[in-house]
């Protein structure tokens, strides 16, 4: 006996309404939503529990800042991991990049050493930023489609 694997929904009758949403723990976007989520948490706490190690590595100054950020960071982790619906979440990640950016910006006006480090760590933002909009655009479409 084989069994039919379905890959796809599949109406069984034409026309006929559908009484089940769709699932956006399916949705393209929703893996790397899960990904950012658990990044996000783990740089959460890298914040709050080693500003210090931070603040070095970043060329960001203030160490209260950083444990802020930090907080925001895991609030948003553990929102995009505990929602059926995490596009919102993920949004809210992209301010903080834009809030994360500027605090970087005004680092690297720094005269010291530090405005090296704040430059690669724009670099890095500046790619996860693009991360967390691909996968917000995708869910939010997603999420859209939902009755």
């Amino acid at each position: 006996m084989t069994t039919t694997r379905i890959y796809e929904p599949r109406p069984t009758i034409p026309g006929a309404p559908s009484h089940s949403s769709p699932d956006t723990r399916y949705a393209p976007g929703r893996s790397l939503a899960d990904f950012l989520g658990w990044f996000s948490i783990g740089l959460g706490l890298a914040e709050v529990l080693a500003p210090k190690a931070v603040a070095e590595a970043t060329g960001v100054r203030s160490q209260s800042l950083l444990q802020l950020y930090g907080l925001r960071e895991i609030v948003c982790g553990i929102g995009i991991l505990t929602t059926n619906r995490p596009a919102g979440w993920l949004w809210a990640r992209v301010a903080g990049d834009a809030v994360d950016l500027a605090t970087l910006g005004a680092a690297m006006t720094d005269g010291s050493d530090q405005r090296q480090r704040a430059g690669a760590s724009a670099v890095a933002v500046a790619g996860v930023t693009a991360l967390d909009v691909i996968c917000a655009t995708q869910l939010s479409a997603a999420e859209a489609m939902e009755p």
